[in-house]
């Protein structure tokens, strides 16, 4: 489905869990392509009344290696590993850093019929993320090793995640993969998404 994002998340906060992944998939897929690296700086905006939070919208600002877009997603709930959510991208051109975003953002003021001026930060989220593009029964995924620092009034909580995104083909051959991994890697799936981990450390830790 159009501007749609289906993905499977697992737990890689245990030992050799990316290599256990990469073992898997170059069993059970027909091809595994070279990896490819990225650095991304994510930087979670809100209201001042929370009002994309009551939403349940989860809008950033994403600069990935110099290059600068903002994204809102509809919150992510995970079941059972699988997440499905709207994703709307919006390029930045020009943009080098996030105090250009803002301004960006308070310019255009109307996007996708959500309110993008007036915006502030909330947290951030760092990301060194391998992916490959995995081939299997007729579909293409990408598949994403992520190396994560969250950061959240001032301190920091590290977190690794694998995440399988179906890029093109049936909906029913992400479930079908997912559960091959799954078996092969040994790996859980993930419970909690990195932004949900997010909004729970603002809570514990005492910033709205």
């Amino acid at each position: 489905m159009k501007n749609m994002e289906t993905e499977f998340k697992w737990d890689a906060n245990t030992p050799r869990a990316f290599a256990r992944m990469l073992g898997a998939a170059e069993r059970v897929a027909a091809r595994v392509a070279a990896p490819e690296k990225l650095h991304l700086r994510d930087v979670y905006l809100d209201h001042d009344d929370l009002s994309f939070e009551a939403q349940k919208i989860a809008f950033r600002v994403r600069n990935t290696d110099g290059a600068f877009e903002a994204t809102f997603k509809t919150r992510t709930e995970i079941i059972n590993g699988k997440a499905v959510r709207r994703e709307e991208t919006l390029p930045l051109p020009g943009v080098t850093n996030l105090t250009q975003a803002l301004a960006f953002l308070n310019h255009k003021k109307i996007w996708k019929g959500i309110e993008v001026a007036g915006l502030s930060p909330r947290f951030e989220i760092r990301n060194r993320r391998q992916t490959r593009a995995v081939f299997f029964d007729g579909a293409e995924f990408e598949l994403a090793f992520d190396s994560c620092e969250i950061l959240v009034c001032g301190r920091t909580l590290k977190m690794k995640e694998i995440e399988l995104e179906l890029k093109r083909g049936a909906a029913e051959k992400l479930d079908a993969l997912s559960t091959l991994l799954s078996r092969e890697s040994g790996l859980e799936a993930m419970r909690f998404s990195k932004v949900k981990t997010a909004c729970a450390l603002l809570e514990l830790w005492g910033k709205k």
